[in-house]
């Protein structure tokens, strides 16, 4: 029996999804909660939940830090997020922030639980709409997967890799790093060529499913 976690702020959304993807799969156990602070504490206590359906914004914590609180927390959970939004930002942050997936609460039942099973399967999910986003889990299946084309990366990439996750630009790298803006940039080449992703965003995304977080020591 799989264990998801439905967070939304909204009752009758969660009850009506729950109801959904019940009747798809008698044998989901869905919990559902209303706020990040409660999936926080349930997550910590409810050792069987694997996958997490999540609304992108909920009133107590925001998506992307909510998102990072909870693979801190359990590296191996499967996310999708969820949201009314249609802006192009939104997936693009969900994705950097660590969901695997992302879909518009406007998705008809049965494309909600295929995003879902997709998810939970290992893989990744995007609204055909946002195809020019592919991610690296459309090319690259798991974390054992990411975990590898990390290891491919030199200590002095990996670092250049970490401060990439914290957000800082070429230039906020080289200070840092005690390096060049140029020499940064060559890094920086060199990552998205060894992780073969197109772009920071992309990199990002491999990053944090391996669990690479944080500063570098």
């Amino acid at each position: 029996m799989s264990s998801v976690l439905l967070i939304d702020d909204h009752a009758m959304f969660r009850e009506g999804l729950t109801l959904a993807l019940v009747q798809a799969d008698p044998t989901l156990q869905i919990h559902s909660v209303a706020s990040g602070n409660e999936a926080l504490q349930l997550v910590q206590t409810e050792t069987a939940i694997s996958t997490v359906m999540m609304d992108y914004y909920l009133p107590d914590i925001g998506g992307g830090a909510l998102l990072q609180r909870l693979r801190q927390l359990r590296p191996g959970l499967r996310i999708l997020a969820l949201s009314a939004s249609e802006d192009p930002d939104d997936v693009r942050h969900a994705l950097a922030s660590g969901a695997h997936g992302f879909i518009h609460k406007s998705a008809d039942s049965k494309t909600l639980f295929a995003a879902l099973s997709s998810v939970m399967q290992g893989h990744g999910y995007l609204p055909p709409t946002f195809d020019s986003l592919a991610t690296a889990d459309n090319t690259h299946g798991n974390n054992d997967d990411d975990a590898s084309l990390l290891s491919r990366l030199t200590p002095r990439q990996t670092e250049v890799l970490r401060l990439m996750c914290d957000g800082l630009r070429n230039g906020e790298i080289a200070e840092q790093l005690g390096m060049t803006e140029k020499t940064v940039k060559a890094h920086v080449t060199a990552v998205l060529s060894g992780l073969g992703v197109l772009n920071r965003t992309q990199a990002t995304l491999v990053a944090r499913r391996a669990g690479l977080l944080g500063k570098p020591r």
